[in-house]
């Protein structure tokens, strides 16, 4: 589809009688049919063109009722039997339909299906239509067990790896080794049925994950040797304190909710500290805060200069610290002052350019100072090119940057020159036939021209 007329179709600012015309192309319907705008007549049109994903977009957004959508196509009726008012009438016409690609993707596709359909499923004679069924919905405990007794392996298979199955049947399924993996991995299985898996090696990696197994479980999987299951165990919140104790060459670590904050603090010095925070960290209390912002190893400041909904106090404290480090990870608070901003581009220079644009405070005049300042760095000019409150002259100095351009394109701040000739460009047109500034005398230009 032309990217002019897909920029055109999400364009807040265009008029009616311009959205008029473009309902009637089929390819623009998902893009339509998240607008807000949309009138009785514009939403007939969409469903005409019998676009599943568009019955979904206007049934998501309560724009249309189940019983409005014209059941025109199966992908349609598979569609509405997702949306919780459907009428079962519709899901018990599929259940039936003769081409088993459909009944596969009902189990899928429905939010509710009536106890009838599940049982004509579960009989169906497609397997890959009964493993589907298991997989995500519920069977009454006799059927389960009777289909966990299903010929075909996959069947099985599905059984012992769907939540939805009754314990009482996970647990007769564990006499088969070859469903070993499905069963550790499943939250539903009983945990001392996946404690007594652990003598399938296979299925190590996934009880490594799994928060409800006994202390002796853990400890026996800390003595791997592979750094997958390993990692996993590093990461698990319900592993005790002891045998974390032993994962410290174990980067997944640093994931673990439930980290010791004194091991935390141990292994700071040697982490790869990013933008996201630490999930020990964004567990952290008040008084736990305070204690690891006052630390004197520098990415622990990091971790918690990361987190967003820092109290002002320690944001002011951390806006001080040296480090450009610490700076760096909360310059984007949005409690840091416009004076502060300034204070800190001064100190620390352009390696904070980038975080500083990110600032939903961040004034137009700093952001303009920025791309002024700097040369050659693209991520400054893209984050100036993401940001609200960048000024037209602004955004023109970064458009060196092709990402920037493209990002800058769709700015309704950007001047309306600069707009009609990123049109011209196939990498900026979709962008800038979007932007809200876009004329609408161009708008319409665009589309006598395109259609």
């Amino acid at each position: 589809m032309n990217a002019v007329l897909l920029g055109l179709a999400s364009n807040p600012a265009l008029p009616g009688r311009l959205l008029d015309r473009l309902v009637v192309f089929p390819e623009l319907g998902f893009e339509l049919a998240s607008r807000a705008d949309l009138s009785t007549g514009h939403v007939h049109a969409l469903l005409s063109h019998g676009d599943p994903s568009v019955v979904h977009q206007l049934l998501s957004t309560h724009r249309v009722r189940p019983a409005d959508v014209p059941l025109t196509t199966e992908p349609v009726a598979l569609a509405l039997t997702g949306h919780p008012g459907a009428d079962p009438a519709v899901a018990r016409v599929l259940a039936f339909h003769p081409d088993p690609a459909i009944r596969r993707q009902l189990p899928e596709r429905a939010h509710h299906l009536p106890a009838d359909v599940i049982e004509r499923l579960a009989g169906d004679d497609d397997p890959e239509v009964v493993a589907e069924l298991v997989t995500f919905h519920a069977l009454p405990p006799a059927l389960a067990l009777a289909v966990s007794r299903h010929p075909a392996a996959g069947v099985r298979h599905a059984v012992a790896a769907s939540p939805h199955t009754p314990a009482p049947v996970l647990v007769a399924l564990s006499a088969d080794d070859s469903l070993a993996r499905e069963l550790a991995s499943n939250p539903a299985t009983p945990p001392l049925v996946a404690a007594d898996l652990l003598r399938h090696h296979a299925s190590r990696y996934f009880l490594a994950s799994r928060t409800d197994l006994p202390v002796e479980v853990y400890e026996r999987l800390a003595s791997e040797i592979e750094p997958g299951i390993l990692s996993e165990l590093a990461a698990n919140p319900a592993v005790p304190a002891a045998v974390l104790r032993h994962l410290t060459g174990t980067r997944a670590l640093l994931r673990n909710p439930a980290i010791p904050l004194d091991l935390l603090v141990e292994l700071a010095p040697a982490a790869r500290i990013g933008t996201e925070v630490v999930p020990r960290v964004a567990a952290a209390s008040a008084a736990e805060l305070r204690t690891l912002a006052g630390s004197p190893v520098t990415q622990v400041r990091m971790m918690v200069a990361a987190r967003a909904d820092l109290p002002l106090d320690l944001v002011q404290s951390l806006v001080l610290d040296d480090d450009p480090g610490v700076a760096a990870a909360v310059v984007t608070n949005p409690l840091v002052s416009v004076t502060q901003l300034w204070e800190l581009v001064s100190r620390h220079g352009a390696r904070l350019y980038p975080r500083v644009a990110r600032n939903p405070s961040c004034p137009p005049e700093l952001l303009h100072h920025m791309a002024l300042a700097v040369s050659s760095a693209e991520q400054t000019y893209r984050a100036i090119a993401r940001h609200p409150a960048a000024r037209g002259e602004t955004l023109s100095l970064c458009l060196e940057d092709a990402q920037a351009r493209h990002l800058a394109a769709a700015h309704p701040h950007l001047p309306v020159e600069t707009i009609v000739e990123f049109l011209g460009s196939e990498f900026t047109a979709g962008p800038a036939a979007a932007n809200p500034s876009l004329p609408v005398a161009v708008m319409e230009d665009l589309l006598n021209s395109t259609t």
